[in-house]
């Protein structure tokens, strides 16, 4: 259902991008089922909706100094007018195309705000229109499940212990930062996760740091152990644990659900709007390149042995998206083999500098076109390997550069 949706809105957008400047007449737009009056314009792929419009939909908006804040009683966005900077709930983000102003009237992007408000966008054939639908509304009891396990949390928490990078990255992103009174010596973005009381690392936590902060809820990602979180039960605390999502879908679900958990619904919604809408960018631009390189990505790589992105991956999705070939779409999990590689030779690798050392060092790579060519792309590995809204923010577009070149230049984020 969620594959045949994404194709939905993905149509919808490319049916945008095909369609120049108009205006969209009312009985185009339905919200719930009811038809809406507003005035809205396609640009660059985009429908926005003007700001006098915004009242027939429950939302009150005010221009001042370049600021476009709209609101209800329970969001507040602020639009900067002419950027693609947005802040909701006082949080900020980034969109993937810019707001403007026409005239006197500001035009603001109208699935981000839909999508926030909690409504899913379509297209819909029969009205030939754009069409809202409310979704379903994430309450507790909030349950996590995976690896024969099943985590539930039954009430908002007031404190939380991150044993996981992306989790930290992610409650960061949603505004949720407040919260955080403890994380592993890996959660170093953004920077001020630093000054969060360090635990320990992922799989040996200490249990008496945790339990001497007091917090209500523990957060594990992949790299825990099971011996550790019962530790932390036994202590009386709440424990949610989840290896990381294998699809970018599952990734903005584990976001929808970090939302609701700390009663940030709609900054994550907001958060996976602008993820998605990103993405959907990319894949427009790259969806119409031809001859696309083939590619591999580094996790290890030497004497311990080749380890990358199978097809059932996270990052596998990035490469797609960005219009690479991953070559070790033959795999399923992170394990591979020199031989598989070599058999592969892919035109472009890209990982962190000491994969690059390795393999520029050892002949059994001095065979691969990508080194030869010097092809491997040197990435900050700890965009790739966690999955949270950097990968989207900034690894999206350091892989169209590294496959694409200049076409990265186009992407407004």
């Amino acid at each position: 259902m969620k594959k045949i949706l994404r194709i939905t809105s993905f149509t919808l957008m490319l049916v945008m991008l095909l369609t120049s400047l108009s205006f969209a007449s009312a009985s185009n737009f339905t919200v719930a089922g009811s038809k809406k009056s507003v005035v809205m314009e396609n640009l660059n792929g985009r429908t926005y909706i003007a700001g006098k419009s915004l009242n027939t939909l429950g939302l009150n908006i005010s221009v001042k100094n370049n600021v476009a804040t709209v609101k209800n009683n329970q969001v507040t966005f602020e639009f900067t007018i002419d950027t693609n900077r947005i802040k909701v709930n006082g949080v900020p983000m980034t969109l993937d195309a810019k707001t403007y102003k026409k005239g006197q009237e500001v035009y603001l992007p109208l699935r981000f705000i839909m999508e926030t408000l909690g409504y899913e966008i379509k297209w819909d054939n029969n009205t030939r229109g754009i069409s809202a639908i409310k979704t379903k509304e994430i309450t507790y009891p909030i349950t996590f499940e995976g690896e024969g396990k099943k985590y539930t949390v039954t009430k908002a928490p007031k404190t939380i212990v991150s044993l996981a990078p992306s989790v930290t990255e992610t409650l960061f992103a949603i505004g949720a930062e407040n919260m955080i009174k403890g994380r592993t010596q890996y959660c170093t973005y953004p920077v001020a996760a630093k000054s969060i009381k360090d635990v320990g690392t992922m799989k040996d936590p200490s249990t008496e740091v945790v339990v001497s902060i007091g917090a209500d809820l523990v957060i594990a990602g992949t790299h825990y152990k099971e011996e550790v979180l019962k530790q932390f039960e036994k202590a009386g605390i709440n424990v949610v644990a989840k290896n990381s999502p294998n699809t970018l879908d599952e990734m903005y679900d584990y976001t929808l659900k970090m939302g609701a958990i700390v009663g940030k619904n709609y900054e994550a919604r907001a958060l996976v709007s602008t993820m998605k809408a990103k993405v959907d960018t990319v894949e427009a631009f790259t969806a119409r390149i031809k001859n696309k390189p083939n590619v591999y990505y580094v996790v290890g790589t030497g004497q311990g042995g080749e380890y990358t992105a199978g097809k059932d991956t996270f990052i596998a999705d990035v490469i797609k998206v960005t219009g690479g070939v991953n070559v070790a779409n033959d795999i399923t999990g992170w394990k591979y083999s020199l031989e598989k590689l070599v058999d592969n030779n892919p035109d472009i690798i890209f990982g962190p500098a000491d994969g690059y050392n390795t393999m520029a060092s050892n002949p059994n790579y001095a065979g691969l076109k990508a080194i030869k060519n010097k092809k491997y792309i040197t990435v900050d590995r700890d965009i790739f390997s966690r999955p949270s809204p950097r990968l989207i923010d900034e690894g999206l577009k350091v892989l169209v550069r590294a496959f694409h070149g200049n076409l990265a230049d186009l992407l407004n984020f």
